[in-house]
């Protein structure tokens, strides 16, 4: 049998978005957005991709399922294109090679994307991207992958006409073999603020990957517990199958170990900041 070791973790934007939702005018938006945009630079992603870079290569991880992947741009209203201010991918990537371990990024795919004046010059924008990570040397090899964008999507209610956000999201595989044992690993974040639309990509989701003829590991930010999130079988929940005591809000193979990782007062940075709002979780499997 050939152990398999997954996880997910969402990286967190590094700014509270929902600031932006609620403006009564253009005014009223841009004032938001820049408490957003200072919310960013408190956040300090360099601080914390060493931080995530630490618990995955602690971790051993093989596989993992990112969300929330971020690339933050600032554009001038009057001249010059578009600059990248933060690009997790990279960063991420560079700290882990720093910590020891070399990841390759896989399925790609954006999941939503915004922007908004910060100034009388300037505006900022964000685009939210779900990543798969492999990493080099674990024995896995991967063989194709895919991406796809969901139907369903939430309308953002807003109080301006200023401002009109739809959150599309999205999802990606990678087909891969770890000693000659096939498995399809699939990467999503689904819809937070709706339920009928996060059961609608639910639903998309599930049509998409079928029955590939090969374990399926679906990995991902539900933004629900397993019942509510409700995959039917034969996909089981990693966590209700061998996580921890204690809440695992997480998920065909044999689940012989479920954590949660990055919520230990250790893994937090030498400034404080943990390293993401959100926790990991871990899984091992036996292929």
């Amino acid at each position: 049998m050939s152990t398999l070791r997954v996880a997910s973790y969402n990286l967190y934007l590094g700014a509270d978005l929902t600031l932006v939702f609620g403006a009564s005018s253009a005014e009223h938006l841009t004032r938001q957005a820049r408490l957003a945009h200072a919310e960013l630079r408190a956040t300090d992603f360099a601080q914390r991709a060493a931080a995530v870079a630490r618990v995955l290569v602690r971790e051993r991880v093989d596989v993992v399922g990112l969300q929330e992947v971020a690339r933050w741009t600032a554009s001038s209203l009057s001249h010059g294109a578009p600059e990248v201010r933060l690009d997790f991918l990279p960063m991420l990537l560079a700290a882990a090679e720093a910590e020891g371990a070399s990841y390759a990024g896989h399925a790609v795919n954006a999941n939503f994307e915004g922007g908004a004046r910060v100034g009388a010059e300037e505006s900022i924008s964000v685009l939210g991207r779900n990543v798969v990570l492999v990493r080099r040397g674990s024995g896995v090899e991967v063989e194709v992958e895919r991406t796809g964008g969901f139907g369903a999507a939430w309308s953002v209610p807003t109080g301006t006409s200023d401002l009109a956000v739809t959150v599309r999201r999205g999802w990606g595989w990678v087909d891969a073999a770890l000693e000659g044992r096939p498995f399809r690993f699939v990467n999503t974040h689904l819809e937070a603020y709706d339920e009928s639309v996060r059961a609608a990509q639910r639903d998309e989701l599930l049509a998409a990957v079928g029955d590939p003829g090969r374990p399926v590991v679906l990995a991902g930010d539900f933004n629900a517990v397993p019942e509510r999130v409700a995959v039917p079988a034969p996909y089981r929940d990693a966590w209700a199958v061998a996580g921890e005591p204690g809440l695992g809000h997480t998920c065909d193979a044999e689940v012989t170990a479920c954590r949660v990782v990055g919520d230990r007062p250790a893994d937090r940075t030498p400034s404080g900041l943990w390293p993401s709002d959100h926790a990991g979780v871990v899984a091992e499997l036996r292929l």
